[in-house]
């Protein structure tokens, strides 16, 4: 039998109850709260998949009871014998969200599940009805809130970086000489270059030197004496904007935010919401083919794998 392999075998949480045939009919669910719609969504969204990938064919409707009779006890002996998967399949979902159940919802203790909103959902969305919300409006709203969710959890763990930089960047942003872009980019001119100024869709070839605010260094192509080399608008944001305005042979400072850094995210002594100072020196604008001796010549995927490699072995001298 195939596994399910499906976004509810990564979150739930609970043992459902069915009490009559009237139960597993399409219904209206009340959603007041947030999370109310998270636990309905949930349902759905996985409901419809579950009616995609395992119910077709002139006999869904039995499919569909069957399943329903699984998930409330494994209570096979009442199916048909060419049904017995699918009961299974009900089985193996109620054992999964059961087992998970101190988990919660999405695997967030945070939220609490409704067992009823979740299984009125999915029997929603194994029935194709589209009460309340679509599907595709079912996973959107999953993805967005939950997205909204964790960026919130993650501002109230590393929030004091956030409001370091903010701090750093407001005084900073006095100094004579450095320069305040729209965006909030801020940079000062170490030397200005005579060449060209390269575009978002040009290879260039550059040193850099990226420090945190208190001074630590991160990563630098200067300590490896190793030039790089890659696309303008394969990298961070306050480098993608930064390169734009450097001709070749220029050297600036960057002050770079945190939303035109990693953001929310970080990566290895980056820390969420971490603004980052870099020391850029563009070497030279690169043509499409690899770069000469000299330089590495990175693809887009390999951008960020470089810098955690770099990482790795600065962490271990």
């Amino acid at each position: 039998m195939k596994k399910l392999n499906i976004f509810i075998a990564v979150a739930l949480v609970a043992a459902f109850t069915f009490t009559s045939c009237d139960s597993n009919k399409a219904k209206t669910p009340t959603l007041k709260t947030q999370l109310d719609s998270l636990n309905y969504a949930f349902g759905l969204a996985n409901g419809v998949g579950i009616k995609d990938y395992y119910i077709k064919g002139d006999s869904a409707e039995i499919k569909i009871e069957a399943l329903l009779a699984g998930l409330k006890d494994g209570s096979k002996g009442e199916v048909v014998k060419e049904n017995a998967e699918i009961v299974e399949l009900g089985t193996q979902i109620g054992t999964s969200l059961k087992a998970q159940e101190k988990a919660g919802l999405l695997g967030d203790s945070t939220l609490k599940v409704d067992v009823d909103l979740i299984k009125q959902g999915l029997i929603n969305g194994i029935k194709n009805s589209s009460i309340q919300m679509t599907a595709q409006e079912a996973q959107t709203y999953l993805n967005t809130t939950m997205q909204a969710l964790q960026s919130k959890k993650m501002e109230a763990q590393f929030g004091p970086n956030k409001k370091a930089g903010e701090k750093f960047l407001a005084e900073n942003g006095k100094k004579p000489g450095v320069i305040t872009t729209a965006s909030g980019l801020q940079y000062e001119i170490i030397k200005k270059g005579t060449g060209p100024i390269p575009t978002a869709t040009n290879q260039v070839k550059v040193n850099y030197h990226g420090t945190l605010i208190d001074g630590t260094v991160f990563d630098s192509s200067v300590e490896r004496k190793e030039p790089v080399v890659f696309p303008v608008n394969q990298v961070i944001k306050g480098w993608t904007e930064a390169l734009q305005l450097m001709p070749v042979g220029s050297k600036f400072k960057l002050y770079v935010p945190q939303e035109l850094a990693y953001g929310n995210g970080g990566q290895g002594k980056i820390q969420p919401f971490s603004m980052l100072i870099f020391e850029v020196e563009l070497l030279s604008i690169e043509k499409e083919a690899p770069a000469p001796a000299g330089g590495q010549q990175l693809s887009a995927e390999q951008i960020q794998q470089l810098q955690q490699q770099m990482q790795q072995q600065q962490q271990q001298r």
